[in-house]
């Protein structure tokens, strides 16, 4: 007999999947024949707020729910644009499904936990089902435990289910959450420093994507947080500099990129600001960003040399680039200006 609903969409980044996720899908599959688990921020870089990549995720929710009626698919980000991500999302759905049917016979299954979870609201063409929560489970007091105290209080609260806290045990084993402990521990440092201020900090910067030829000029990070990460050029401009003199600054020291200051400022084309809340995990952080492109010269590319706080500088292919490998929210920055899809 077929049930209420066709599909069941459950919309979530399960960092990581727990047993509050589990009850989801449970009363969702109560209501739908099928249940299709939309991953968010599938193809982020690794970090505290995303220590799993979607692969791993998905093990863990296959491990409780390996029936073919519950399908886990992957979407991106797209943190200033919310008609991308909404569109994003009915993609990977429809698609995921075996038929594509009316509105009204697909579900949207959820939580209402915070502000966060205001995308409950985007998708008006589906019906919704409201899942209560459980135990008060949620993913980031799990990473707290993962990252500081290890898996004793999550024995305790039973927030886990026995298979998940197996397969994340092994990964860190296997030191693939090492790098998320150690950013985690440098962004705690930041973090306590703030407290003190009278209010709460907000911090400006800078950063300058320079394109010559279809490539882009990148560094290599060499602190955490997104420590070995590619990163746009840029920084904090100095307290008695303008925004564009501190982004030129800190690309030619960061980058010793051979071309003169006259040059770069001449070949400025676009600027834009970027101000998600957490696009920076240290605190609030906004940055002005500037497109500099110096065309299609029949020279070669500028020599460049990784320094200052950059391990490395690099010219990369347009097509070569990809948001795993990408720190904080620096794919969108080039994916505003350059249009990579």
């Amino acid at each position: 007999m077929s049930k209420k609903y066709h599909a069941a969409v459950f919309i979530g980044r399960m960092q990581p999947f727990h047993q509050g996720h589990s009850h989801i899908v449970k009363r969702a599959l109560d209501q739908a024949d099928e249940v299709i688990i939309v991953v968010g921020s599938s193809f982020a870089a690794r970090s505290f707020r995303n220590p799993f990549t979607f692969d791993e995720r998905k093990t863990m929710i296959k491990q409780l729910f390996p029936q073919e009626n519950v399908k886990v698919v992957p979407v991106s980000d797209y943190p200033y644009d919310d008609n991308k991500w909404v569109a994003a999302v009915q993609s990977v759905v429809m698609a995921a499904m075996k038929f594509i049917p009316g509105p009204a016979s697909v579900a949207l299954v959820g939580h209402k936990k915070d502000e966060t979870s205001y995308y409950l609201n985007l998708f008006k063409q589906w019906n919704s089902i409201s899942v209560e929560n459980l135990n008060g489970y949620n993913a980031t007091t799990i990473r707290e435990y993962l990252l500081n105290s290890g898996f004793e209080n999550i024995l305790l609260d039973g927030s886990l289910n026995d298979s998940t806290m197996k397969y994340i045990l092994n990964l860190q084993m296997d030191g693939v959450l090492d790098g998320v402990k150690e950013d985690h521990v440098k962004i705690a440092k930041y973090v306590e420093a703030w407290e003190s201020a009278p209010f709460p900090p907000t911090f400006i910067t800078g950063d300058a994507v320079l394109t010559q030829s279809g490539s882009v000029l990148l560094i290599k990070r060499g602190d955490y947080p997104f420590k070995d990460k590619w990163a746009i050029p840029g920084g904090y401009p100095n307290s008695k500099e303008r925004i564009l003199d501190g982004v030129i600054r800190e690309l030619r020291e960061e980058t010793r990129v051979k071309v003169p200051e006259k040059v770069l400022r001449g070949s400025i084309k676009e600027s834009h600001v970027f101000d998600h809340p957490s696009r920076d995990p240290r605190g609030r952080t906004i940055t002005h960003a500037y497109h500099v492109d110096l065309g299609f010269p029949t020279e070669a590319l500028p020599k460049v040399k990784g320094s200052d706080d950059a391990k490395e500088a690099r010219w990369f292919l347009l097509g070569e680039l990809n948001q795993e490998m990408m720190a904080f929210d620096h794919w969108h920055i080039l994916n505003h200006f350059l249009k990579l899809g």
